[in-house]
C-alpha cells in the first residue's frame, strides 16, 4: 500500500526515472520531476491549483515511503503503528509563477522539517519551475500523528523527537492554526459527492480535492454574478495564497455542502466551509493578488533567496 505512493508518481510520468534524494540525516529531501502535463493546465492557459498542490503532496508522501532512505524515518513510525495526515496546509504562490510560459519544466521540489510540537510536525515544501533559482510555490503543511488502529492523536515518540529536534532551524516554524471567520456572510452553496479518486489510502478526502470543490464553487458563483468583483474577469486574477484546515474527515461517498462567501473587509479574499449533515469538515481561505497588470520585479542576483 505504501509503495503505491511512489508508483503513482511513476505512472503519472512514465518517461521519467523518478529521482528522490533524501538527506542522510533524513530531515530534508529533494525530488526532480518533468514539466506540467497538458492535463495540468486549465482552459485559461494557467495550471490548475489543486493539481499543483497534489503534485507537491505526492512528492512528500513518496519521500516518506522511499525504500532506500525514508524521509523523517517514516518507515519506523509505521512499524510502531503510527501514521500521520495533513491537519493544516498553507500554499503561497509568487506572482512571477503566472508570468512564465506553461507548461514549465523541469520541476524541483524540496522538503524540509521545520517545526515540531507535541503531536504535530511541520514541513516546508518549495517548488521551483523552469530552472529558476528561487521557489515559485511554497507550501507549509502541519502533519498530525495518529494511531493507525484507533485513529486517536499520538504523541511524537521520544526516539523520533531526539533524532530530529537538533536538526530544526534556530527559529522553529511551528503550526499556527488557520482560523475561520467568526461570522458568515451571504453564502453561495452547492452539493458534491466525494468520488473514490478524491481520497487517500486511509479513505480520507485529500486537501487538493477540497481545493477543487472550493474553486468550482467560486467559478459557479462568479458565473451567476454572486461575486461582483469576479463576475466579468475572474480568470484575470492570480491566486496568492490558499489556507486550509481539517476539522474531521470525510470519506468516499459522502454528500458534502460547499459554501463560500466574500470576506466583509476584503473583496479579494473568499472563505469556504465544507460540511456534512451540518458538521463542518474542512475550512479554506483563498486570496487573490490585488493588481496583476504590473509585472513583478526580479531582485538583483545577490539578493535572491534560494529555496
Amino acid at each position: 500500500m505504501f509503495r503505491s505512493r511512489i508508483n503513482h508518481l511513476i505512472r503519472c510520468y512514465p518517461s521519467l526515472n523518478l529521482r528522490i534524494e533524501v538527506h542522510k540525516e533524513q530531515h530534508k529531501a529533494l525530488a526532480l520531476l518533468p514539466g506540467l502535463r497538458y492535463d495540468d493546465i486549465n482552459h485559461t492557459g494557467q495550471p490548475d491549483l489543486h493539481r499543483l498542490l497534489n503534485i507537491i503532496g505526492r512528492v512528500e508522501h513518496a519521500s516518506l515511503y522511499d525504500k532506500s532512505l525514508a524521509f523523517l524515518d517514516y518507515q519506523n513510525l509505521n512499524r510502531k503503528g503510527i501514521a500521520s495526515y495533513a491537519k493544516g496546509v498553507v500554499m503561497e504562490i509568487r506572482r512571477h509563477f503566472y508570468e512564465t510560459t506553461t507548461p514549465k519544466s523541469p520541476i524541483q521540489v524540496s522538503l524540509k522539517l521545520t517545526g515540531m510540537m507535541e503531536t504535530m510536525y511541520t514541513i516546508r515544501s518549495s517548488a521551483t519551475f523552469g530552472g529558476r533559482h528561487r521557489a515559485s510555490i511554497m507550501v507549509k503543511s502541519c502533519n498530525s500523528l495518529v494511531h493507525r488502529e484507533s485513529g486517536l492523536a499520538e504523541k511524537i515518540p521520544d526516539w523520533w523527537r531526539l533524532k530530529f529536534l537538533r536538526l530544526l532551524p534556530e527559529m522553529p516554524d511551528n503550526y499556527r492554526p488557520v482560523m475561520p471567520p467568526d461570522c458568515l456572510g451571504k453564502t453561495f452553496s452547492h452539493h458534491v459527492v466525494v468520488p473514490l479518486r478524491d481520497t487517500d489510502t486511509s479513505g480520507r478526502t485529500r486537501h487538493p480535492s477540497y481545493v477543487r470543490y472550493l474553486i468550482d464553487n467560486i467559478s459557479i458563483a462568479a458565473y451567476r454574478n454572486f461575486f461582483p468583483a469576479l463576475a466579468n474577469s475572474m480568470h484575470d486574477f492570480y491566486i496568492r495564497r490558499v489556507s486550509m484546515v481539517h476539522f474531521s474527515p470525510s470519506v468516499w461517498g459522502d454528500s458534502l455542502v460547499v459554501e463560500s462567501f466574500l470576506d466583509p473587509l476584503d473583496e479579494l479574499m473568499i472563505h469556504c466551509f465544507v460540511s456534512k449533515d451540518g458538521e463542518i469538515k474542512w475550512y479554506g481561505c483563498l486570496e487573490y493578488y490585488e493588481n496583476t497588470s504590473i509585472p513583478e520585479q526580479e531582485p538583483i542576483p545577490y539578493q535572491l533567496n534560494y529555496p
